[in-house]
């Protein structure tokens, strides 16, 4: 499950509104936002919270909100209700049993790396609506100062079987957020790695239920990688090298997955559609480092039209043609793409 943070006070609504509507393109389904505000701004951030509100609801997206208990006096709950506010992440100034009776009124989040056991007991003692109740981790925007990923799946674990959804954030590599513009991830490992991948890893190896990217935005080509992940297939960027047709479709890696290569099952079947002429003769037949994509030309025999990726270095090879390369920044996707039938496509890197 994908989300976004809004931040009103950092960009115009209009732009807001168009980052909404584009991620919801890309899989979006919930909005996170901050009303932590100067106490002279409560009128006006109320304004803008209405305006996203508004704009969530007709996108069909939640919008949980970050507060504090001095900040929800001043807003009123009732207002945060009417307003459109789906839940709200409560991180300080809260005690159980008030915990514990909003969330028999909407949605809580709770902070997912200071919960204790024994704050937990004591919300179950005021009887809290665990069906209600998330456990979200912090983002860190100064560096060195992210969650270590050991501890961070250990805790993960625990809250999921106290019957608990965790959330954690990926950085975005759009707009970053003032004043250190560092980025916002919930691990510091991902504070410099792509987007993509920072949220595969949580997804498939963390035990997070709920990702959010912590920036302002997200780039264009990293919207275009949630798309199509939304459909199930990895999106490589690569650099294109020779005039073979790679783009606008969609590949399989065999189910019987090779240990040195990923092997598209299409290519050889459908060759009007892979490669420029059905008879293909040697060309940069280079070394092929990981991440290199190779097509086998004539010299292969009945293999000519294959279509590979490296997953490991390969030596040059006469019969095999060297036509491009996945960028450094995607290469840890391969070992998402080396599962036996994992779908994939190629796009090109800006």
């Amino acid at each position: 499950m994908l989300g976004i943070s809004i931040f009103v006070a950092d960009r115009t609504l209009e732009d807001n509104v168009k980052y909404m509507e584009q991620m919801k393109a890309a899989g979006c389904t919930e909005i996170f936002t901050s009303l932590h505000m100067p106490e002279d701004d409560i009128g006006q951030l109320k304004e803008k919270l209405l305006e996203i509100a508004n704009a969530a609801r007709r996108l069909g997206m939640d919008l949980m909100a970050d507060i504090s208990g001095k900040a929800l006096e001043k807003f009123s709950f009732p207002f945060l209700l009417d307003a459109g506010v789906t839940g709200l992440r409560m991180d300080f100034g809260f005690s159980a049993d008030e915990i514990a009776a909003y969330s028999q009124q909407m949605k809580i989040a709770l902070n997912a790396s200071t919960l204790t056991p024994e704050f937990l007991t004591a919300l179950q003692e005021h009887h809290i609506c665990l069906e209600n109740t998330q456990a979200w981790h912090n983002y860190y925007p100064r560096p060195e100062t992210g969650l270590d990923k050991e501890a961070f799946i250990a805790k993960n674990r625990w809250l999921q079987a106290e019957g608990i959804m965790t959330m954690a954030f990926i950085p975005g590599d759009g707009l970053k957020r003032k004043p250190l513009f560092h980025s916002l991830p919930t691990l510091e490992k991902h504070r410099n790695q792509s987007s993509f991948l920072a949220y595969l890893e949580l997804e498939k190896d963390c035990a997070v239920d709920k990702i959010f990217v912590g920036d302002l935005t997200l780039s264009e080509g990293s919207q275009i990688q949630f798309q199509r992940y939304k459909d199930g297939i990895i999106p490589l960027r690569v650099t294109q090298e020779l005039p073979y047709a790679l783009w606008d479709t969609v590949h399989r890696n065999r189910l019987d997955a090779a240990r040195d290569v990923v092997r598209s099952e299409t290519a050889r079947t459908d060759q009007e559609r892979f490669v420029m002429t059905r008879s293909i003769a040697p060309m940069h037949t280079n070394k092929r480092p990981r991440g290199t994509i190779t097509v086998d030309n004539y010299l292969y025999g009945r293999y000519e039209h294959e279509l590979q990726i490296t997953l490991r270095d390969l030596p040059a090879h006469e019969a095999v043609n060297v036509i491009g390369h996945v960028i450094e920044e995607d290469l840890p996707l391969l070992d998402y793409v080396r599962q036996g039938g994992r779908r994939f496509s190629f796009t090109a890197a800006t």
